[in-house]
């Protein structure tokens, strides 16, 4: 089950419409929506929230290995068949060879969620500098997956 179909039916269970959840959050309807039906994630200060909110673990909500595994999958080279826990090692890996701000910037996106606009403001950066940081760092990250991995 993705995560919008668990928020979708843990909201059911709480008997909450989607506008009460978006009160409840003081994000819009509209955001809810978004979440439900795939077309938005939640970032991972959200969904502390969420979890908060529907007295849940963290993980009933998501499998942040999975959705790293996802969200990455395009660095993966084709032919590489790694099961997702040495693919979080090799990660793990690639990550350390990183400067610092690539590093935590590359975390706070695939490990806490945080949109491009979060991140730059943590760290002083336009929205656009933080998605070429990404975008930079996920080239050398399938570079490395190359080579770790086929």
């Amino acid at each position: 089950m993705d995560i919008g179909q668990t928020i979708a039916g843990l909201r059911s269970k709480a008997n909450m419409t989607q506008e009460q959840l978006a009160s409840e959050l003081y994000v819009s309807r509209e955001l809810i929506s978004k979440w439900e039906t795939g077309k938005s994630p939640p970032n991972y200060k959200m969904i502390l929230k969420l979890a908060d909110l529907f007295s849940v673990e963290v993980d009933e909500i998501f499998d942040k290995e999975r959705i790293l595994t996802e969200e990455l999958s395009a660095c993966v080279p084709v032919g590489a068949d790694a099961p997702p826990e040495v693919l979080s090692r090799t990660v793990n890996t690639f990550l350390q060879s990183l400067s610092g701000r690539d590093r935590y910037v590359f975390i706070r996106r695939y490990y806490y969620f945080e949109d491009a606009f979060e991140i730059g403001d943590e760290y002083g950066l336009s929205a656009e500098h933080v998605r070429t940081i990404l975008m930079r760092t996920r080239k050398k990250l399938k570079k490395y997956l190359k080579g770790a991995l086929t």
